[in-house]
This record gives structure tokens, sequence and C-alpha cells, in this order.
């Protein structure tokens, strides 16, 4: 291996322990701080994030200087790489916005599987028979099987029918 590369990996990983030890230092600092000024805890994972991201910027900054990366390359190369996750996230919003609402149907619980629904204004009425990931199946009064996507139960009002 050549004697740059093995440097600029010495170095590399000096840096990463160093940080490393720096933002658990800082972690239980902040910790003592919090339990001394009776802080609450979520302020005190605020405190917790904000040193972690610090320590990672700064980490990111090191290992820029050691392996003598362009910073002029680097933006480029950022900024390629966030214009296709920017794209992927366009081609998959509504793939993710109807998984995302069949996870907060499954945990919130608005209705259940038998419960009869009706989808305000539209006037979809029927029986819940399955709350999938996408999609959710009901079947009306006639015996239709209409399939909802999960994200529209969010932008519709929703009466959950109760049986007497």
């Amino acid at each position: 291996m050549d004697l740059l590369i093995f440097r600029k990996l010495i170095f590399s990983i000096i840096a990463i322990l160093s940080i490393i030890l720096i933002f658990h230092f800082l972690k239980r600092q902040a910790r003592e701080i919090a339990q001394k000024k009776n802080i609450k805890k979520t302020r005190y994972f605020v405190i917790k994030r904000l040193i972690f991201f610090v320590s990672l910027i700064f980490l990111l900054i090191i290992l820029i200087f050691i392996w003598g990366i362009n910073i002029k390359d680097l933006w480029v190369s950022i900024a390629g790489i966030l214009a296709m996750v920017a794209v992927a996230f366009f081609a998959v919003w509504s793939l993710v916005g109807n998984i995302l609402a069949g996870v907060i149907i499954y945990f919130t619980t608005p209705f259940k599987i038998n419960d009869t629904i009706e989808i305000m204004p539209d006037g979809i009425k029927g029986k819940v028979l399955a709350i999938n990931t996408f999609y959710s199946l009901i079947i009306d009064e006639e015996e239709n099987y209409i399939n909802i996507p999960n994200s529209l139960f969010f932008q519709k009002y929703i009466r959950n029918i109760r049986k007497k």
C-alpha cells in the first residue's frame, strides 16, 4: 500500500476516534447539566442531537482536509446527488404517502376491519374488509369492492358508522 494512503487512513482513524470521544464527553456533560438544571428530557434530546450533527459535520470537514478533496468537485457531486434524490422522491411521493398513511391508520385506528365507514363528501360507504399498506378495501351495499388509497383518508372526512 502506498505510504501516503496509509498515512491518510491512520489520520482518518485518529480523527474518527477523536470525534467519537469528544461527542461522548459532550453528551455526558450535557446530561449532567440537564440533571443539575432540571432541564426536560425533550430539550436534552434536542441538545444531544445538535451535538451529534455538529460532531458529524466537524468530522466530515476534517476528513475532507485529510484526503485533500477539492471543494469545487465536492459541491458538484453533492448537487448531482441531491438532484437525483429529489427526482426519486418526486417519483415515489404518492407511494410513500400511501405507505405512511397505512402505518398511521394502523396505529391510530380511526376504523377497523368490519367497521362500516362513509367517506364524505364523496358518499362512498361500505364495510372495511382489509387495511393494506397502500390501500384499504371496502365493500359497498351492492357488494362492489372499492380500493381506496390510504392517503385519501387524511384528505376527506371519515364517518365510522357504529352499530347499536
